[in-house]
């Protein structure tokens, strides 16, 4: 794999659990995310992630599973992770204009040699915008047209054909000197929540999250089988969205049943955890079962994230509270990243009383 690439199908990642391929967001058919789920099973540990942007990853593929797991993905599914749409592309009711045509338009004439990990977004506004995502390059729904951003800087306003062009030259000179030019989220805003109704032009769609991104197969393909939803998605916060449900409210209850979180306000949602250990190589402890303990003692407001190493990939951001794998322990970290420095050390058999009294002073 090229090194610092996203993990692919034809080119998979080597984790604790055995190769890792991930595919970008994409609105797909109930049908098709149960094909994905039985690929999951079939050629991998029957487990599926959704990370922090929305994308799936299936996860324990091996060598010799890979050509079935190619086989068994759908083959519409997009394979290509450059240019990413808001979650509700095309449906949202408030939203500004349909980015799919830009998008589309960009994705097809993208040059090839960009660095690895460039990303385009192309947000089409409303509730689920994408102001809170990094980006190399961004062209949001504007009155006028397109706002286009350029790493930390905005550009200014395009109709849509002056702005294809204008971004088109520039991924091509990010192709030709091989540079990134990344940027966090450039507005001041918190990421949207997905959790819950979303307005759509036609119906609503349902924002379902899954417990630290994890959901196995029989239980993704029990969601999508009674869904009764035009399509899926995944969503950026970790999340899954129903769209076109024909009864909301039996859904969230039965996504209930299957352990999916239906609230926004589940303790859950204010930690991140990676996959730790043994599923990560990286990882020096187990974190998420110690995440689920520890999520009641996070106050509303704050964010705890446990992480198995000091890479810090689940939240590269600064958390109220990091707790990172090492040697000696858990690292504590206050209001910085996994690979800060670490203010105290924790015995793991200790570490819920420490947050304990570490959160009841940041309250």
């Amino acid at each position: 794999m090229r090194r610092g690439a996203c993990p692919s199908l034809d080119t998979p990642m080597e984790t604790g659990d055995g190769l890792l391929a991930r595919l970008p967001p994409a609105t797909m058919s109930p049908a098709s995310w149960v094909a994905l789920a039985e690929a999951a099973r079939r050629a991998g540990n029957g487990l599926l992630d959704i990370t922090a942007r929305g994308s799936v990853q299936l996860r324990g593929l091996r060598a010799e599973t890979l050509d079935l797991a190619t086989e068994l993905v759908p083959a519409d599914w997009p394979r290509g992770a450059l240019v990413m749409t808001s979650p509700l592309a095309g449906e949202a009711l408030d939203e500004v204009r349909d980015p799919r045509p830009l998008a589309a338009r960009l994705a097809a004439a993208a040059p090839p040699g960009l660095p690895p990990k460039a990303t385009v977004l192309v947000d089409g506004g409303g509730a689920l915008h994408l102001a809170a995502e990094a980006a190399d390059l961004r062209l949001v729904a504007w009155s006028e047209g397109w706002r286009i951003g350029h790493g930390a800087e905005w550009l200014g306003v395009a109709g849509e054909d002056d702005a294809f062009v204008i971004a088109l030259d520039l991924l091509r000179a990010m192709a030709r000197d091989g540079t990134r030019v990344p940027a966090g989220g450039m507005a001041a805003v918190a990421a949207p929540e997905p959790i819950g109704l979303h307005r759509l032009r036609d119906g609503v769609a349902l924002g379902l999250g899954l417990p630290f991104g994890r959901v196995d197969a029989d239980t993704l393909i029990a969601l999508a089988e009674a869904s009764g939803a035009r399509a899926l998605r995944g969503a950026p916060g970790r999340a899954l969205l129903a769209i076109g449900v024909p009864d909301a409210d039996a859904l969230r209850r039965h996504a209930a049943t299957l352990g999916f979180i239906t609230d926004p306000a589940d303790p859950r949602r204010r930690v991140v955890a990676c996959p730790g250990a043994p599923g990560c190589a990286s990882a020096l402890t187990e974190t998420r079962a110690f995440a689920t303990t520890l999520a009641p003692l996070v106050p509303v407001g704050a964010l705890l994230h446990v992480s198995g190493c000091a890479k810090g990939c689940a939240h590269p951001r600064a958390a109220t509270r990091t707790l990172v794998g090492m040697a000696r322990g858990l690292g504590l970290i206050r209001r910085g990243r996994a690979g800060d420095t670490v203010a105290d050390m924790l015995d793991p058999q200790d570490a819920r009383a420490a947050l304990a009294r570490e959160f009841a002073a940041h309250a």
